[in-house]
């Protein structure tokens, strides 16, 4: 029987291109996000085999109502991944502090209460994954996105330790660290920071090669996958990604005159 996969931010960009190439190897799969719409015109696209889930992931206190609805469709779940994120792009001291608490609760609480839930389960069985997408800004944060960057550490901190801590157990952990790739949050941040002629030109990736590099490394049960390979050096020399971040990164505007 295919494995069941559930990817959760799986209306638009990483998350629905991650369910299309995971649904042309046959798994199961539940996808999960606000956008009801959105979800099921991607399950039409994939086909029957693919089930959808409207569900608000900001709330962590609903993951155990969660978990038994995505159940109750395709049975227990093989593989996990956590994709769903949002951005704030913008001044720390003058973010709106709901919507802090709304992307520390989406980026970070949910994604480790699902996971929580899952492991013994998986455990007990002796067989599992759970794919952890974080960001290059876990390794090498960059000015005014000081919560999003904290968040995605957060979630990466997590996933590498208990894949340490699992290892031989049969539970596996990826961890994926994407630097910039066009997504509509990438685009909802480059307008934060006043568009793209704002900000020093980057490598950027693709959601459909990030996705098919995603499939690759959990085949292969890898541990980790940076994309695109250019922010490798964000793990391998942190001080180079740090003084490059530091010296070309998005500033704040200068303070108008008292």
């Amino acid at each position: 029987m295919s494995e069941h996969v559930v990817i959760t931010g799986a209306s638009s960009g990483i998350g629905a291109a991650l369910a299309r190439e995971l649904g042309k190897s046959g798994a199961r799969l539940t996808l999960v996000a606000r956008r009801r719409d959105l979800l099921e015109a991607l399950a039409a696209e994939i086909g029957p085999s693919c089930r959808v889930l409207a569900h608000d992931l900001a709330d962590p206190d609903s993951v155990p109502a969660l978990l038994a609805a995505i159940e109750a469709g395709h049975g227990a779940i093989d593989v996990l991944v956590n994709n769903a994120g949002m951005e704030n792009t913008g001044a720390t001291a003058a973010a709106d502090i709901e919507g802090c608490k709304k992307l520390l609760q989406l980026n970070l609480v949910t994604p480790i209460l699902l996971m929580r839930e899952l492991l013994p389960g998986m455990l007990a069985r002796g067989s599992g994954m759970f794919v952890n997408v974080a960001s290059v800004a876990a390794l090498v944060p960059p000015p005014l996105q000081t919560y999003y960057a904290a968040s995605k550490a957060g979630l990466a901190a997590f996933s590498e330790a208990t894949r340490g801590e699992l290892a031989g157990s049969g539970v596996h952990f990826l961890t994926v660290y994407p630097g910039p790739v066009t997504t509509p949050m990438g685009e909802a941040s480059y307008a934060a920071l006043g568009g793209r002629d704002n900000v020093p030109k980057v490598p950027e990736g693709s959601p459909q090669v990030l996705a098919l590099r995603i499939r690759r490394a959990m085949d292969k049960r890898r541990k980790r996958l940076i994309y695109p390979r250019f922010y490798v050096m964000s793990r391998w020399m942190p001080w180079l990604g740090r003084w490059m971040v530091d010296r070309f990164g998005p500033k704040l505007p200068p303070a108008p005159p008292a």
